[in-house]
């Protein structure tokens, strides 16, 4: 692995310090995605990404006209899903599955959400707690024991998860946006069972969607800000925003929020893959199901409320 390379996916030391193993599983799992997919296009998309999200510390590595005219359909497909996910047509997800075949279309979307995340987690991450880029932390010593990406990207969700100490309230109001944001069906109909222990109600639920014309508590307001930053245009963090963020939360909150937006937003592969429907699910009076996580990180199920 070269240097210019490992350097594509290098963490803010804050966050690297504050969370060492989801650090080291995201590494691994660039390593892996890069290591197993066609270097030339993921390129493409790497470049593409960063002129969508405006990340100005990319530099685009040398690639020929012809490449980008020969992988111009999967560049499109990568503006879309960084763009608006849920306007993938039924004839881009049929073009990736007749060229890649389905197992090779679903490694290439979740190589692309890989991609986009991890420059927006430096962005945000790096604005939030610390200004430089480390030298990308080791990769998970566990990283071995996964056969592929996604084995590595559920075992990265995991990490998130288990290390997570944001409030159950922020949680689930942060879950939502990036749910209705990404329009994932299924995660729309989700409400995580300890934010509901908590007092999330469907009223409080309701109000995301205006969140600053709303009477959502400040440290709320300030997270969802956060939250579409980091979903949408890095440039919505301004100083202001910045500052609000470090005064309503302390740096290891920060770190769980930044990583838990990432983890609340691999839906965007089912989106894209239109694996996202929520037909299956069993739900309540209000039309939600309840689920939550084992002390491994795992999802234990939808139950009714």
């Amino acid at each position: 692995m070269t240097t210019s390379r490992v350097s594509t996916w290098a963490l803010p030391a804050g966050l690297s310090r504050l969370r060492p193993e989801a650090c080291g599983l995201l590494t691994a799992l660039n390593e892996r995605v890069w290591q197993a997919g066609d270097r030339v296009l993921l390129e493409l998309v790497r470049v593409r990404v960063a002129q969508l999200i405006g990340n100005p510390g990319v530099v685009a590595l040398a690639a020929s006209s012809a490449s980008l005219v020969a992988e111009q359909d999967v560049v499109d497909f990568a503006e879309q899903f960084v763009i608006d996910v849920s306007g993938t047509t039924e004839e881009m997800r049929e073009g990736l599955t007749v060229r890649f075949g389905a197992d090779g279309a679903r490694e290439l979307v979740t190589a692309i959400y890989v991609v986009e995340f991890t420059q927006r987690l430096q962005l945000i991450a790096a604005r939030l707690l610390d200004d430089t880029l480390a030298g990308a932390p080791g990769g998970s010593s566990a990283a071995a024991d996964f056969a592929g990406a996604a084995e590595l990207l559920n075992a990265y969700q995991a990490a998130v998860v288990r290390s997570s100490t944001l409030d159950p309230v922020t949680t689930e109001l942060v879950r939502l946006r990036c749910a209705r944001t990404h329009n994932c069906r299924i995660c729309q109909t989700l409400r995580l069972a300890d934010s509901r222990a908590a007092g999330v109600d469907e009223d409080m639920t309701a109000k995301v969607d205006f969140y600053e014309r709303s009477d959502l508590p400040e440290r709320a307001k300030v997270a969802l800000r956060v939250t579409d930053a980091f979903i949408t245009q890095p440039s919505l963090l301004s100083g202001v925003v910045a500052g609000q963020a470090r005064a309503s939360f302390g740096p290891d909150e920060l770190a769980s929020l930044c990583l838990d937006i990432t983890k609340w937003s691999t839906q965007k592969i089912k989106v894209a893959l239109g694996t996202d429907g929520a037909d299956r699910l069993v739900t309540d009076a209000d039309g939600v199901a309840l689920f939550g996580f084992d002390s491994g990180g795992q999802v234990t199920g939808y139950r009714r409320g």
